[in-house]
């Protein structure tokens, strides 16, 4: 069962990021954004754990299982959600995450963990659904190095809502900055 699962997950590799892909841009995959959520994650706990109390192996746990339902439904953009609603697509990612975690050890325990990142229920949650949106923005800002116009990913306060912490809006604030020039 574990083989099964790392095989049906292994499809993040080839599962282009749709926002990009709408925008006329054949770039990263899921996987390829997975990893600096997870590295961006990381960086982003050991900065707050003066101010917070973080469990950094959980942090990391739900940064590597944050995108993991994408393996089974796709990357669903930001514009499909006024047509499928985010109910259905939150339905459809919980069914999916159930799914592939049902047959593996520990899968309760990663579905919880998956969950918690959904509902922003924790200090760990709350800092992986930043450096999701964070990461997002920093591609863009790559994309847009090389040629590509994206103002509407800058322009859309959805990209922005879960930057509650100060070391988060202060990296956005620099990457705004440097978009300037």
């Amino acid at each position: 069962m574990t083989l099964n699962f790392l095989l049906e997950i292994g499809k993040l590799k080839n599962i282009k990021r749709a926002g990009w892909i709408i925008n006329g841009i054949d770039g990263e995959s899921v996987a390829d954004h997975c990893f600096r959520v997870c590295v961006l994650s990381m960086l982003l706990g050991d900065l707050l754990k003066d101010r917070y109390e973080i469990d950094m192996e959980k942090l990391l746990k739900i940064s590597l299982l944050h995108d993991i339902a994408e393996s089974k439904i796709g990357d669903i953009p930001y514009e499909s959600l006024k047509y499928l609603g985010e109910e259905n697509k939150s339905r459809a990612e919980k069914e999916a995450c159930k799914d592939l975690f049902k047959n593996i050890e520990n899968g309760d325990t990663y579905y919880a963990l998956w969950e918690e990142f959904e509902d922003r229920k924790s200090t760990e949650a709350q800092i992986v659904r930043a450096a999701d949106k964070l990461e997002m923005m920093i591609q863009c800002y790559e994309y847009e190095k090389q040629g590509h116009r994206l103002d509407r990913f800058w322009d859309n306060e959805f990209n922005f809502r879960d930057f509650k912490f100060d070391i988060v809006k202060e990296i956005f604030e620099e990457l705004k900055k440097r978009r300037k020039l």
